[in-house]
This record gives C-alpha cells, sequence and structure tokens, in this order.
C-alpha cells in the first residue's frame, strides 16, 4: 500500500537485505526534529530468496526482537542485482500512446513477459528530446520479498531503490554523475543524467576474495562502467562531470588505480566517498527510512499500489460518476431504439463477413495461445551456460584435473549439477573439491565416488543456488 504523505507513519524501519546482511535503521519524526531511534546490523543464515520465507522473516524478527526494535512499518530496499533496467527516447505523445510505447518497448527489452514484472519508470529530459527509463523486477520476487517481511511481522510500505536514495546519487535537471558502489560481493553503477536515472547494472562477478582480502577484479569493473557510460545518449552525457566511488573505502581506492586515464579522457573527475566495512548498507537503510519519514517520497517505486476500502467504496458509489453513468444509460436506451432497423442490417452483414474470416480467426488465436503459454520459458539469461563458466573457475588451468561428463538437472525449484572427470593429481583434486565448496552459488556439495590412483576418477554432485535469472 502507498501511503500518503499526510497519512505517513510519525515512525519507519529502513532496511537492506542482500548478501546474507541484515541492516535496519528506525527514523522516527517528532516535532523538533527527524532522528535515528535505533539500529541492527547482522547476517543472515538463510538466503533471502529461500523458498521457506516464514523462516527467513523468523530469523529476521529474532535480531530485530533482540536489538529491541518494535516498529512494524518499514521500507525495504530491492535488492540491486534483482533490478533490470533499459531506456527509450520517447517522442511527444499523449498519456496513453506513451504508455502503449513503452509496453512495447519493455516487451522487446526484458527477457520475461510483462506480465511478470513490476515496471517502474524515471524521465530524464535533454535539450535534444525526453527519455524514459524503466527499471523493472520480477512480481514473483517481489511477492517473495513482502511474504518475508508479513512474517517477521513488518508492514512495507515502500520498496526503493536503495542506492538512488542516497544524497547527490540521483541530480537536478543539467547536472549528472555516475555512481559506482562498491561492496564485498559486487558492484553496483547508477548513471543519473537529465533529471532521473539513465543508466542502472549490477557486476555479480566484478569483486575477488584472497586470503580474507577483498580485492576489486578492476578490469571487469571498469569494462562494465565503459560499457554503461557508452550506452547513455549522448546527448544526455554531455551532463555527466561526475565519477563517484563509494562503498568499501580500500576497495574503492583500488577501483581508481585500475581506471587510469579513462575518466579523464571523457570528462569525468573522480571521487572516492568509500567509508569501512558495511556502512554503505547502513547509510542506505538510514537514507531510504528519512525519505519516507521526510514529506518527499522514494523517486522509483517497485510496491505495487493497493487502493484502501475505503477509498474503493468512495469510488464505487461516487454520485457524479452514477450520475454520469445514468445519462449514458439514458442516451444508449435513446439511441437503440432509434437505430434499431439500421442495426439488424448491420449485423446480418457482420455475420456474413464473421464466417468468412472464422477460420483465420481460429488459427490466430490458437497461434497466440501458443504464445503465451511458452512465452515464459523463454529466457536470455543462458543459466546453464552461467552455471558451467562458473565451474570452470574452480577447476585448475593446467589440465590436471578434468570433467567428462556435466549434467544438469532442473526440477521444481531446485538445480542439481553432477560433474564425473580424472585427475592426475590427488592435491589438485582437492583444491578444487575446496574452490567449489567455497563459491557462494554452491550448496551441498557431495564427492559421490573416487576411484584409482593415477588417473582417479570421480563423481560430484551439488545444488547450484546462484541467482540466474536476472
Amino acid at each position: 500500500m502507498i501511503w500518503k504523505t499526510k497519512n505517513r507513519p510519525n515512525s519507519v524501519l529502513g532496511l537492506t537485505l542482500s548478501n546474507g546482511l541484515l541492516r535496519a535503521v528506525q527514523m522516527a519524526r517528532s516535532k523538533e526534529a527527524i532522528k535515528v531511534v535505533n539500529s541492527v546490523s547482522a547476517n543472515l543464515s538463510l538466503d533471502l530468496l529461500n523458498p521457506k520465507p516464514e523462516l527467513v522473516g523468523r530469523e529476521i524478527r529474532q535480531h530485530l526482537d533482540a536489538a529491541k526494535i518494535h516498529e512494524h512499518a518499514c521500507v525495504a530496499a530491492v535488492p540491486a542485482n534483482w533490478i533490470m533496467s533499459q531506456y527509450t527516447k520517447v517522442p511527444a505523445l499523449s498519456q496513453e500512446d506513451l504508455d502503449g510505447l513503452l509496453q512495447i518497448e519493455a516487451e522487446k527489452g526484458f527477457p520475461y513477459d510483462t506480465a511478470q514484472l513490476h515496471i517502474a519508470r524515471s524521465l530524464l529530459r535533454s535539450t535534444n528530446g525526453t527519455y524514459v527509463t524503466q527499471l523493472a523486477v520480477r512480481k514473483d520476487r517481489l511477492e517473495h520479498l513482502a511474504a518475508v517481511l508479513r512474517a517477521a511481522r513488518l508492514k512495507p510500505v515502500s520498496f526503493p531503490l536503495g542506492l538512488a536514495s542516497l544524497p547527490g546519487v540521483v541530480m537536478s535537471p543539467g547536472k549528472g554523475r555516475v555512481t559506482v558502489a562498491i561492496e564485498p560481493k559486487g558492484a553496483t553503477l547508477l548513471v543519473s543524467a537529465g533529471g532521473g536515472i539513465a543508466a542502472f547494472r549490477t557486476c555479480e562477478a566484478a569483486i575477488e576474495s584472497e586470503a580474507g582480502k577483498n580485492l576489486v577484479d578492476g578490469g571487469a569493473v571498469a569494462r562494465e562502467l565503459r560499457v554503461t557510460f557508452e550506452q547513455v545518449p549522448p546527448d544526455l552525457r554531455g551532463d555527466l562531470r561526475e565519477l563517484w566511488l563509494c562503498g568499501d573505502a580500500k576497495m574503492a581506492e583500488q577501483l581508481e588505480g585500475s581506471l587510469r586515464e579513462w575518466p579523464e579522457t571523457v570528462g569525468l573527475k573522480v571521487v572516492v566517498g568509500g567509508s569501512p566495512g558495511d556502512h554503505l548498507a547502513e547509510q542506505i537503510a538510514e537514507s531510504i527510512a528519512l525519505h519516507w519519514v521526510a514529506p518527499t517520497g522514494p523517486e522509483v517505486e517497485f510496491l505495487p499500489p493497493h487502493p484502501g476500502r475505503w477509498s474503493s467504496l468512495l469510488a464505487r458509489y461516487n454520485s457524479k460518476r452514477l450520475a454520469t453513468a445514468g445519462l449514458g444509460a439514458g442516451g444508449a436506451i435513446v439511441l437503440a431504439l432509434a437505430a434499431f432497423g439500421v442495426q439488424q442490417i448491420r449485423l446480418q452483414l457482420l455475420r456474413s463477413e464473421w464466417h468468412g474470416m472464422q477460420a483465420k480467426v481460429a488459427a490466430l488465436t490458437e497461434i497466440q495461445d501458443r504464445i503465451r503459454e511458452y512465452r515464459p520459458w523463454y529466457d536470455r539469461s543462458f543459466s546453464d551456460l552461467s552455471i558451467l563458466a562458473r565451474v570452470t573457475q574452480c577447476f585448475p588451468d593446467n589440465g590436471s584435473v578434468t570433467a567428462r561428463s556435466f549434467d544438469i538437472h532442473h526440477a521444481a525449484n531446485t538445480t542439481t549439477v553432477n560433474i564425473t572427470g580424472t585427475a592426475r593429481d590427488n592435491r589438485a583434486l582437492l583444491r578444487t573439491q575446496d574452490q567449489l565448496r567455497k563459491a557462494r552459488e554452491i550448496q551441498g556439495l557431495k564427492v559421490e565416488s573416487i576411484s584409482g590412483k593415477i588417473p582417479a576418477q570421480f563423481t560430484f554432485t551439488f545444488r547450484w543456488i546462484g541467482d540466474s535469472g536476472s
């Protein structure tokens, strides 16, 4: 439910739930000021997308109770890796025609049926035209997030885009900024220009961890940054003057060194605003709560609006609407009586015309039904190739451990992978097992069999829990 400003609660809980971390900040408004009342930071043992949301919600509630946080209204930032985006240049159209155009662009640009997506829009204006950036999240994930929050005895009042709520990330018209948020699990890129969000993407494989230290794969992040920059419309690109690196301070400094001279060549001034630890998540939790308690709400909203009962009753029994309906019904009766004879003739003509096209219409209807049936199975994310690529990274490059067969089985919400192969080096085989166990996308690794000495024959099985859908 989207609250009106005058009916908003005086206290709200800002939440971020991503990368296995819970960050919650309770913000309250009084006559004097708006201030932080309480906060909590905790690691979650269960993944947010666990198929049993009641278990995740119970764990969240335990952390909130331990911190003595009893607020029910909450603002939860949508995880960045759930969000897909695309932009479209739009001509001057009526609202109805504009909605139709954006619907077509969404159908072409997103790898899901638009009926399965909740789409938010951000308007951008330049001297050469108007653009609309569409940001989409799968509805089933939003419903899952809402179920988790309800299980935690929380009432979601908003699902904003968390990074966009930080001060200065989304600039006013005529100004622009590229923001790169660096966290231990990945990087998030947001480009603001023309008074809105021009581009948004995440780099999940951009961060590596060695010997307990977080290292930035600078080449990967720099490449994604250059691609994202070039995708911004040229007439909006001129607004971009600053590249802000935020998040983990040490990792932001590493990325600054990896960018080299590219920012200067495109006119970007690099500003490092990182902070130690997970402070960025806490800043986002505080910022989204502040935006909600304060008179301004989020620009990008992913919580579907639901009208209240009282509003529905008023709309249903509105006197003006009843009067309009009565006049329309009376006019329709008069017209029907006046044109009854003409309608009978037209009906006969239309029946004859229908008999001539009935077979073609039936064939087209059957084709449309098949399109609707199979469209949800069309997926451009190449999930099986993503699994193969991630597992390949865990095998040694020298060929001492090789796979002979690689089987992927999808059943309901579970993906099981079976690998058989040979190993010429037992130590290399043990290192491969260790790398597979460390991979966050892999769970329940089992060594089904190892036979022979050199070469040894082995069989591994595991469950793939990686996010290959967004």
